[in-house]
């Protein structure tokens, strides 16, 4: 893993939610997770386009277009939000849309703003893989034409055949990439290899979050828990509306240099009576304790002289106390110099080598 950069500056997150990135960037891809999900953090960005009056055009694929838009935002209610609704419409069976129909509708009348995807590997698997990268390159060269800010959003799994395709940067040399973490996902992490938490992370804590989002270290733990575990399976983050987000920019330019990263905490909070949700940015250790690995504080009211005896005090995952047994063992074990020089008279013996070797001869 190479070095953090000059360019990692913390807080990143801001100027994506609000689209206000300097250098503009022309593709955000949202890591859509199956037991914590993306889609909050995606349907926060759109609300955001449409409250600052954008344009948007939403392709809409596996979920309804009315349950990602905020109540009330609709194409008729509004002249700046196009809706292409693909969700109905399936492959081989009633649906008459072909992928380039399909860029037809996007292309025809996109002058600018953001372009929004909900679910790009399933149109892969309605149509092919090399069509559907072949229709993300043509948008991504429209929206190079067209006037900053206009970007192309996706909410892609890791596990997606196009994601590997999409992410490097001989695709796109841009990249803003998002990824959502439980705050108990990165404690755990944090403690099992020692790594501690920050805003600007490590090269070693990044390194165990990128392992940890190919091998869906989340989605494993949440789905073989079971009461006693502290992993949940909790897509839409009903059970804690709280998230780590891990944050990476690429620039076009700089190589290591112009790549940025970052972790940072946000809460889903409800606004108003409409059931409507919107992210706020909140320090880490609002979140999650930073240092998960250290000795527990003590506590009020407790005595500093007080003794920590046993593991779980000190929050270790391994036993270092010794039952009776083991310890009168112990003390049975002979050490081989506990008793050196008892019975010595202290005076030393020479030997002359050199008449022991003449007599040998």
């Amino acid at each position: 893993m190479p070095p953090r950069s000059i360019g990692d500056t913390g807080a990143l997150l801001a100027g994506i939610l609000d689209n206000t990135q300097v250098p503009h960037q022309s593709l955000c891809v949202i890591n859509d997770g199956l037991a914590f999900s993306g889609l909050n953090i995606y349907k926060d960005i759109l609300s955001r386009g449409i409250r600052r009056g954008e344009e948007i055009t939403l392709i809409s694929i596996l979920h309804p277009p009315e349950t990602l838009l905020p109540i009330g935002s609709t194409s008729t209610s509004s002249s700046k939000i196009r809706i292409i609704d693909l969700s109905n419409s399936i492959s081989g069976y009633d649906s008459v849309e072909t992928i380039d129909s399909i860029k037809d509708k996007i292309l025809s009348t996109y002058t600018s703003g953001q372009i929004f995807i909900d679910a790009l590997d399933i149109l892969a698997e309605d149509y092919s893989p090399s069509k559907v990268i072949s229709l993300v390159r043509n948008l991504l060269n429209t929206i190079k034409k067209a006037k900053a800010p206009s970007r192309l959003v996706l909410l892609l799994p890791p596990k997606s055949t196009l994601y590997n395709t999409i992410i490097p940067p001989t695709f796109n040399p841009t990249l803003t990439l998002i990824t959502a973490h439980p705050p108990k996902l990165i404690e755990h992490l944090s403690k099992l290899y020692l790594s501690p938490i920050s805003t600007i992370p490590s090269p070693n804590l990044w390194m165990i979050l990128e392992n940890s989002i190919k091998r869906s270290i989340n989605d494993d733990l949440s789905f073989k828990s079971d009461s006693s575990s502290i992993f949940e399976f909790d897509p839409n983050w009903y059970i804690n509306s709280n998230a780590i987000i891990q944050v990476l920019i690429r620039k076009s330019i700089g190589g290591i240099k112009g790549i940025s990263r970052s972790l940072e905490g946000i809460k889903l909070l409800e606004i108003g009576d409409n059931d409507d949700k919107q992210i706020k940015i909140v320090e880490l250790d609002e979140l999650l304790n930073l240092n998960p690995f250290n000795k527990p504080s003590i506590e009020l009211g407790e005595s500093k002289d007080k003794q920590i005896n046993n593991h779980s005090e000190l929050d270790l995952p391994f036993n270092l106390n010794l039952t009776d047994e083991q310890k009168k063992k112990r003390a049975q074990v002979p050490l081989p110099y506990a008793h050196e020089g008892e019975g010595a008279s202290g005076d030393l013996i020479w030997e002359d080598e050199e008449e022991t070797d003449d007599e040998e001869i």
